[in-house]
């Protein structure tokens, strides 16, 4: 993936990560299935082992989006690096012709 594609990427999941309609939904099932959880029978071993699937689920989804977004930022950084490193070599270049 370019650096420009991790770029656009990582804002996308800005985007996402900072919707507030996402934060309340992903704070909405996260909270149904604790819930689920503390009330359901200790008996009921495969319900239990199913909604500690779904919380997983749930954490790897924002993970994901936040190392998207982490690995956009650093590109970005890294582009910019590159452009400084571009305007010195240019400058000097300048100042030694004169």
């Amino acid at each position: 993936m370019t650096l420009e594609q991790n770029i656009y990427n990582g804002n996308r999941a800005r985007e996402v990560l900072d919707n507030e309609q996402f934060i309340a939904a992903f704070e909405a099932i996260e909270k149904e299935l604790i819930e689920a959880w503390t009330t359901s029978p200790q008996r009921d071993l495969e319900g239990r082992e199913r909604i500690h699937q779904y919380l997983t689920l749930l954490k790897k989804v924002q993970a994901h989006l936040v190392s998207t977004l982490e690995t956009g930022k650093l590109a970005n950084l890294e582009v910019r690096h590159k452009q400084t490193l571009y305007d010195k070599a240019r400058a000097g270049l300048t100042s030694w012709t004169e």
